[in-house]
Parts: C-alpha cells; sequence; structure tokens
C-alpha cells in the first residue's frame, strides 16, 4: 500500500515538471500574441488574448501581462480600469515601475501619479499587518517591519508629513523584533502579579490602565506595598495606524522600605516610543512600602501598562 502511494506521488512529480514548462511555453507565446496585437493597435484583441493570461504559471509573466493590459486600457482611454490595473501592479510589487524603453511618458507620468497616491496607504498597512504579527509574537514581524522600512527609503515617500515620525517607531519595532528572534523562548514568573498603573497624567483621548489580576495569595507573614502614586506618562500616537491600536506591557518596579522605587526596567515593551518615557515615570512613584512580619521591607512590582485607542 505504501509503495503504491509512494509510486502515485512520483507520477504527479513527474507530470507536474512535464506541465510547468509547457504552461509557461504557452503562457508567453499568448503574451507574445498580444503584445504584436498591441503593437498593431488591435487594443481590445489584445485585452482578450490577456484576459486569458490572467494565472500565468511564473510571476514575471504575471507582471507583462499586468503591464501591457495598463497599456490597452489607457490606449483605448478606459482610465478608470486602467489606474485600478495599476493598483493591482503596486500591491503585488511596491517596487515595481515600467521600463523607460518600452513604455511612453504619458504611459510612465500615470503610471507614477497613481503609485504615488497608493504608497501612502500601502505603509500605513505593511506597518499594521507588521505590527499584528509582532503582537502574536510571529518570526514574520521581523521581515515585514524591514518591508517599511525599505518603502519609506523610497523616493515617492520624501517629505510627506503623516509618515515624518513612522521611521523611528518602525527602527524600534524592528529591533525589538530582531531580539525577539534571537532570544530563546523563557518562562519567567514576576514577583507579584502586575497591578494597574494610575490613569493619572494620560490624556483623555486614550485609556492607559488595565484590570489587575486577582492575586492568588501572598507569602506568609508578607504584604504587598500600596500605592500612593503612580502616575502614566501622556500618550501621543505617532501616526494615524498607532492612534487606532492599542499596546500593552509590563514595567518591573523595585521598591526600597521606605517606599521610594530605587530602580525600574521594562519586563514587556509597551511601544518604542514610549518605553523611556515610562522609565523615567516609575522612578518617581511612591507606595507604602511592603511589610515581612509588620517590618517595611524591600520589594518588586510588577506593573500592566495598557494604551488604547479613543472610543
Amino acid at each position: 500500500m505504501r509503495a503504491r502511494r509512494l509510486s502515485h506521488v512520483v507520477i504527479v512529480a513527474w507530470l507536474a515538471s512535464f506541465i510547468l514548462p509547457v504552461a509557461t511555453a504557452q503562457a508567453q507565446d499568448a503574451l507574445a500574441r498580444a503584445k504584436d496585437l498591441y503593437l498593431s493597435a488591435a487594443y481590445d484583441e489584445a485585452l482578450v488574448v490577456l484576459e486569458q493570461l490572467k494565472s500565468p504559471p511564473r510571476p514575471e509573466v504575471a507582471t507583462e501581462v499586468a503591464q501591457y493590459r495598463v497599456f490597452c486600457l489607457l490606449a483605448l482611454q478606459r482610465s478608470d480600469e486602467a489606474r485600478k490595473a495599476i493598483e493591482d501592479i503596486v500591491a503585488t510589487d511596491p517596487f515595481y515601475h515600467p521600463s523607460e524603453t518600452q513604455t511612453s511618458p504619458r504611459i510612465r507620468s500615470v503610471f507614477d501619479e497613481t503609485r504615488r497616491a497608493l504608497l501612502p496607504g500601502l505603509v500605513q498597512k505593511t506597518y499594521a499587518d507588521a505590527k499584528t504579527s509582532f503582537e502574536k509574537k510571529d518570526p514574520k514581524a521581523l521581515t515585514q517591519f524591514e518591508l517599511v522600512l525599505k518603502l519609506l527609503d523610497d523616493p515617492d515617500l520624501k517629505n510627506m508629513p503623516q509618515l515624518a515620525d513612522m521611521r523611528t517607531v518602525v527602527n524600534g519595532f524592528r529591533d525589538l523584533s530582531k531580539a525577539m528572534a534571537s532570544t530563546p523562548p523563557s518562562v519567567t514568573k514576576p514577583a507579584d502579579p502586575p497591578v494597574p498603573a494610575s490613569a493619572e497624567g494620560a490624556p483623555a483621548q486614550t485609556a492607559a490602565v488595565v484590570d489587575a489580576p486577582v492575586p492568588e495569595g501572598s507569602s506568609l507573614g508578607f504584604t504587598p506595598p500600596v500605592v500612593i502614586s503612580q502616575p502614566i506618562p501622556r500618550w501621543t500616537p505617532p501616526n494615524d495606524v498607532d492612534r487606532r491600536s492599542a499596546f500593552k506591557g509590563l514595567v518591573e518596579v523595585t521598591i526600597d522600605e521606605h517606599g521610594r522605587v530605587t530602580s525600574a526596567m521594562i519586563q514587556q515593551s509597551v511601544h518604542p516610543l514610549y518605553d523611556e518615557k515610562l522609565l523615567a515615570m516609575a522612578r518617581t512613584w511612591k507606595y507604602k512600602p511592603a511589610l515581612r512580619n509588620g517590618v517595611p521591607t524591600s520589594s518588586v512590582k510588577v506593573v500592566a501598562i495598557q494604551l488604547q485607542p479613543a472610543r
């Protein structure tokens, strides 16, 4: 039975190795026919041939098919359809540019204008996808953030005010993704359950607190520290995607026997642009010190932070 299945797999693989070159040759022949029709100004006939090549076997053939569809549509003055075809090309390959030797200045102008209008939205979407991957601890987040940085380097995106602050944010997330990829997973148990930070100092447009989990119990004779002052820095989202997103993180503080914070560290990043401000303010927090058998003692507390979009 196993030998029969193996034989079937071998036959399928052999057929695939035979069919793919044939399909590619047929697609290239059809594309050559469409090009000839385009050059002879038979634009409608060329489009009919190109429509039959909607799913060519190789990406490079697909790009040429899409390109000649744009040429034909523009020649027929079907501008809206041509722009939609350009949008499809840019969505597939945002770095694609028509060849200067194969296209007229008019066609390149329409393509460049359409692409320039699409790029900011494409950057925002790619960034949002990367952030979703990052929050899921998906390793592909690193590649996605690097793609955003590459897009931000595009000359057509220079001097766009809505993207001015994004590079700093993306660099921060890219570096965090690198660190996450190079650090083996580990489980650490905090000294105390996370507790919510105070909403003091947070702007009205965002919420900056989360509910703390209920402690399962404290060590015998130990009383945790009590919050006196625990303000949070103001959160000013740097772009539209962050303005609509929520962020979570953990900051760990060490509290001495007088209730003063002697050190603070980020246990889980909230946001690259927020972490340093959070650490600076965490060092000013005040507590009633923890007690051990009624005597003030030093302790460690993990505070949960959440930044939420306006509702």
